[in-house]
């Protein structure tokens, strides 16, 4: 049985290897839910390498892929957020970034059973940096432990967040609790992968991250990889993260009930 933690390694750096291929002359780029919303042939040429990678390594293993032609054109089982044991695959976080040749893009593939997160790695490819975990197994960057931990209010922290799809009320939402945090901060910082902002914090990059409107597959691998530093990922509502969870906040132990104080405020709760 191989190790699930050295299968997502595998997997995300055979994503990698695709999507370097595709610098410099990215193709078939189109719209999703909305202008925002890109996806490129890299990032269906990548999924397909990742879920072949775990497939070579787990037989019958079941995906959720962030593209859904990934599966049918890899020939791999579809799998559900509610199985016992699925894997949940972004195989480009950040396609707006990787199409603009902006420098800070990723590989995200994790293991769920039941729902929860049990291995995970997130590769950020311009960075060659391949942060990885396993449930109660601990953190790591390239090999070397990950420990969370940082300022324990805003007006010490150094943040990070994203902007959503929706540039309608999504957006307007998102940016009255962008003012409320940003203010008394150090400073915001968005790159673009939530996955990698997700690292970052286990890193002790940033203090905090928040973002609306996401995914599980934006999310699982970073949300494990933060746990298993010593930090904390939940819903706005405090709750701990789950497949269900759309609106993140994920910081060390003492930043995170602050920020979730904080964007109560903003949202006038």
């Amino acid at each position: 049985m191989h190790d699930l933690r050295s299968v997502a390694e595998t997997a995300a750096r055979a994503g990698a290897t695709v999507l370097l291929k595709h610098i410099g002359h990215v193709t078939g780029v189109r719209t999703k839910s909305g202008s925002a919303d890109l996806v490129s042939a890299a990032d269906v040429a990548a999924g397909i390498a990742v879920v072949r990678a775990v497939a070579e390594r787990l037989d019958g293993a079941h995906f959720v892929v962030e593209e859904p032609e990934v599966c049918e054109r890899a020939g791999v089982a579809v799998g559900t957020l509610g199985d016992s044991e699925v894997w949940v695959i972004d195989p480009l976080d950040g396609t707006t970034s990787f199409v603009h040749g902006y420098p800070c893009w990723s590989v995200s593939v994790a293991c769920l059973r039941d729902g929860t997160p049990v291995a995970g790695a997130v590769y950020n490819v311009p960075a060659d940096e391949l942060c990885s975990a396993g449930l109660g197994a601990g953190a790591t960057c390239n090999g070397s432990p990950l420990t969370c931990h940082g300022a324990a209010t805003i007006e010490s922290a150094l943040l990070a967040t994203g902007f959503p799809y929706d540039r309608g009320a999504g957006l307007d939402r998102q940016l009255r609790i962008f003012e409320r945090l940003l203010r008394p901060s150090h400073d915001v910082r968005r790159d673009g992968s939530a996955a990698v902002d997700l690292c970052h914090v286990a890193a002790r990059r940033v203090d905090g991250f928040w973002e609306t409107s996401l995914q599980p597959w934006d999310m699982a691998a970073g949300v494990l990889i933060v746990a298993e530093s010593g930090g904390v990922a939940s819903d706005f509502d405090g709750r701990p993260w789950s497949v269900r969870t759309r609106d993140i906040v994920a910081a060390n132990p003492a930043l995170h009930a602050v920020m979730l104080d904080a964007i109560r405020q903003a949202d006038g709760r």
